[in-house]
């Protein structure tokens, strides 16, 4: 049974189908890859087809399609015919592990079932393991990503689930720190009139870094020599910062304001009264640890303009300015 996807290197554009595109992570994939008609067509799924994100890819020229992680029929008909599948998964709308790794599954499994030749998903190392603290946004990532690894042998039952399922071809992503954060989740916020701190909980280390729009760069460079990228994790970053880079930047492009580190610990952000405080410090426990390695000199390879923090935050400059007024 399946769902019958007719791909041939000689039948012309590859049908690419992009979850989370009304994100900030699929919405750059989906963007990059609109911008070489000949090359893919883009089928962006979502919940909401008559939202603004929505019609703003359709105007570029993608086809928009409702479906549900939740739903394995629809799943199944929107990667009907599709070659390609790139997937990433959202914690943080119900803030549940368990179900967020179950709609991981679903997709996986509804893509075999249709032959879809190429998964991309956006992966995380097993945060737990390594620190011995649940980080729950993460470790549901490395759930999903050890059943791809599952299914891509299906020689081997772990799990007990699909195991007659054939072998994928699919390509991990596993991104560092999102520089969008900063007008975000982390955005500066206010101490006094014109001062702002920048709360991450770095304790001397170094955090790595990217945007997330240059993440459509990097698949599109990954589509155009998919077989090198079989089976294989791409650890990315472009730079490596301290906090004395990241503030020292934030005052270069904010002469009317000061930034300051206000040099929080793991330990405070652990006490945060927010919802997912602990995730969050668990997250950057295992940014401490040196265990997130990140390849720069391979994210350059495959996105050689990718943006430094200095060069977007000169960019992004309005989006951060909007994010402080909303601070104050």
């Amino acid at each position: 049974m399946g769902c019958g996807s007719s791909f041939d290197a000689s039948d012309g554009p590859r049908t690419v189908v992009v979850f989370g595109s009304t994100g900030l992570l699929g919405g750059a994939i989906a963007r990059r890859l609109l911008q070489e008609p000949f090359l893919y067509k883009v089928r962006c799924v979502t919940r909401r087809s008559s939202g603004e994100k929505a019609r703003e890819l359709a105007e570029h020229g993608a086809v928009i399609v409702n479906a549900d992680l939740g739903e394995t029929k629809s799943l199944e008909k929107a990667l009907e015919g599709a070659d390609i599948m790139f997937l990433t998964t959202h914690y943080w709308e119900e803030k549940n592990k368990e179900k967020e790794v179950i709609k991981g599954l679903n997709a996986i499994d509804a893509a075999i079932q249709c032959g879809v030749k190429h998964i991309i998903f956006n992966g995380s190392e097993n945060v737990k393991k390594i620190i011995g603290k649940e980080c729950n946004h993460l470790d549901s990532k490395s759930a999903i990503e050890e059943y791809i690894r599952e299914v891509d042998n299906p020689s081997v039952d772990v799990t007990g689930i699909n195991n007659s399922l054939p072998g994928i071809n699919f390509t991990i992503l596993r991104l560092p720190f999102w520089l969008e954060n900063f007008y975000s989740v982390f955005k500066p916020h206010k101490l006094k009139h014109a001062v702002y701190a920048v709360a991450l909980p770095l304790e001397g280390s170094e955090l790595d870094v990217m945007s997330v729009e240059d993440v459509g760069e990097i698949v599109a460079s990954i589509l155009r020599r998919p077989r090198q990228y079989y089976g294989k994790t791409l650890n990315l970053s472009v730079e490596s910062l301290s906090m004395e880079n990241i503030v020292d930047t934030f005052n270069r492009h904010f002469d009317n304001r000061k930034f300051t580190d206000p040099k929080i610990r793991i330990k405070d952000m652990e006490k945060f009264q927010f919802p997912g405080s602990k995730d969050l410090a668990a997250m950057f426990e295992f940014y401490q640890s040196g265990q997130a390695v990140r390849d720069i000199k391979l994210t350059r390879k495959l996105n050689p303009h990718a943006l430094t923090f200095d060069r977007w935050l000169s960019e992004n400059r309005d989006k951060v300015e909007e994010a402080l007024r909303e601070a104050n």
